[in-house]
């Protein structure tokens, strides 16, 4: 047995345990006699919160009801009892997932319990999102998210692939949870699942404690699978895997005896949820979404993020510059056999960062105005759709937007509605719902920089069946810029288009990106331009394979759609 201890402990603070076990599939007395062994090792070195696996006590890979049947058992059962004599011992908490039949009704669930000190159940989780082959013997989970009070503040359950959507974690934190555990069982694989785990964390600035796996299952190979411990702000604390059983320590801040909240309201008190009400549509359960969206036909077209470091203050100058590269771009998508449809240019591209009102009572501009005009005419003679991120002025008010042109002028416009802090100091915010446009080859949404930071806006594009995610953008945090590519959860094709180099205080970080979306993980593509540079990138993507979405809708939409409800 392999055991890892966190160093450098200092303040106040809990600790917490990861069990990193190898599962014997359909095994439930061998999982049992091992796992009670080791959590009662956590418990005994310190460990006040222990997370156990993903269907830890009957490994995962079942196919049907009658072959998990003899591993089924209740929640509040013989397994949640022999755990909970190890909490009331040491006075700790213990999750731990299992397969749940529901007394009366016989359906199987994929659980997971959370055992407190006093050795009772304080509440079960059924998993919204079941995965792999589950779907043939598990029922969609049908009890509200798992947000349970302890003595250290409020944490949230989910299970495994609840992740691939925001949702369930956004509902926790909205209760009030500041501490999300994530039992799973989830091969490296099988659509690595880093980047939505540490999503879940920054989107909602808390922490999280996935424990997944290792040994091999009936069907999966588990043993490079990895667990993490994740902060506020998406950055993996430890990340962990063993071929060994395994225990993974670590300590979570407190203060004043509770989790760190801050981080949680701060993020949660600037979601627009009065923007975001499309994602309570159920459109893509319907037979035919295409037809009830009224969706243009899909096609195949090309796409170009246009990566620029624009002169401050000097917009004139930056569109001629612009306009040239455009012209760069269709001569490249030509000279590989296709005609150029869309570009993506940086936000505020024309007139570089505003830092302060009086710039933007100089440098901002009417829409339509001069910018657009010379941007129309280029999407005249190219034939193409382009979309401009600009500082905005309308009726006395500054706006940093998003503009959608194309041959025949301005298509439509978006206001961004998630401002950062430089925003703030010159720029109103949108009141607006992103919306989404018609093109003869797809339908296109736009976002703007930060925005992309709250899933809400690209999810309600999702829902219109928006194809492709256009994101002009002005980023300049490396350790969030990992969340772009975690906005594929979302199911549209992404291109991020950002600005890069120094410009006194802030530095923009380049990296622009285009990531096509398929259902199948091993069909997506990725461009990344390099961080400094002006840099054309180009892709061929499909309209069809943006059209197979899948949305958890299992989920309280009255909760998403409040603002912060509760504090821990």
């Amino acid at each position: 047995m392999h055991k890892e201890d966190e160093q450098g402990k200092c303040g106040e603070e809990v600790k917490v345990a990861l069990v990193h076990a190898a599962i014997h599939w359909k095994d439930k007395k061998k999982n049992l006699a091992k796992l009670l062994t080791l959590n009662e090792m956590a418990a005994g070195a310190g460990a006040r919160i222990i997370l156990n696996t993903e269907l830890a006590t009957a490994g995962y890979a079942f196919e049907s009801r009658d072959d998990i049947a003899p591993l089924m058992e209740t929640i509040p059962g013989p397994t949640t009892r022999a755990f909970g004599r190890i909490a009331k011992k040491y006075e700790c908490y213990i999750c731990i997932g299992l397969p749940e039949v529901a007394p009366g009704t016989g359906i199987f669930y994929n659980a997971a319990a959370l055992i407190g000190p006093k050795g009772r159940v304080l509440g079960r989780h059924r998993k919204v999102a079941p995965a792999f082959r589950e779907n043939l013997w598990a029922a969609r989970g049908n009890l509200p998210i798992l947000v349970a009070q302890t003595e250290f503040g409020k944490l949230g359950v989910m299970i495994c692939a609840d992740a691939y959507s925001y949702k369930p974690a956004r509902v926790a934190a909205l209760e009030g949870a500041r501490l999300l555990l994530v039992p799973a069982n989830w091969p490296p694989d099988h659509q690595n699942p880093e980047k939505f785990w540490r999503a879940r964390a920054a989107e909602n600035g808390i922490y999280v404690l996935a424990c997944n796996r290792t040994g091999k299952d009936k069907s999966m190979d588990c043993r490079s699978a990895e667990s993490f411990i994740i902060d506020t702000g998406g950055g993996a604390v430890r990340q962990f895997s063993s071929m060994d059983d395994s225990i993974v320590y670590g300590t979570l801040p407190l203060e004043n005896g509770k989790f760190i909240s801050s981080a949680a309201e701060d993020i949660l008190g600037r979601r627009r949820p009065h923007c975001y009400a499309d994602i309570s549509l159920d459109t893509f359960s319907h037979f035919n979404p295409s037809f009830l969206l009224g969706l243009p036909e899909p096609a195949d077209f090309t796409v170009a993020t246009l990566q620029f470091r624009p002169v401050s203050r000097e917009p004139s100058a930056n569109t001629e510059k612009m306009l040239k590269l455009i012209d760069e771009a269709a001569a490249m998508a030509a000279a590989e056999g296709f005609t150029l449809n869309l570009i993506i240019l940086p936000e505020l591209s024309a007139t570089g960062i505003i830092f302060e009102r009086r710039e933007a009572a100089k440098w901002c501009e009417e829409i339509p105005g001069p910018a657009t005009k010379a941007f129309t005419r280029k999407a005249e003679e190219k034939k193409i759709f382009i979309v401009l991120g600009m500082a905005e002025r309308h009726a006395g008010k500054f706006y940093n937007s998003c503009v959608l042109i194309g041959p025949n002028g301005v298509e439509g416009k978006y206001r961004k509605i998630h401002l950062s802090t430089y925003d703030q100091k010159w720029a109103e915010a949108g009141e607006g719902a992103a919306p989404a446009f018609d093109l003869p080859f797809g339908r296109v949404g736009m976002l703007a920089g930060c925005d992309l930071m709250f899933p809400e806006s690209a999810d309600a594009l999702a829902k219109l069946g928006t194809d492709l995610l256009c994101v002009p953008a002005l980023w300049g945090d490396c350790e969030s810029k990992f969340i772009w590519e975690a906005r594929l959860g979302e199911q549209m094709h992404l291109a991020v288009a950002n600005q890069w180099g120094d410009f006194g205080k802030f530095h923009a970080l380049g990296g622009s990106l285009i990531c096509s979306y398929s259902r199948y993980p091993e069909k997506r593509l990725k461009l990344e331009s390099p961080a400094e540079g002006d840099k054309v990138n180009i892709m061929r993507l499909s309209g069809k394979e943006a059209r197979d979405k899948r949305f958890v809708e299992n989920i309280d939409y009255e909760v998403l759609l409040q603002y912060m409800r509760s504090l821990p």
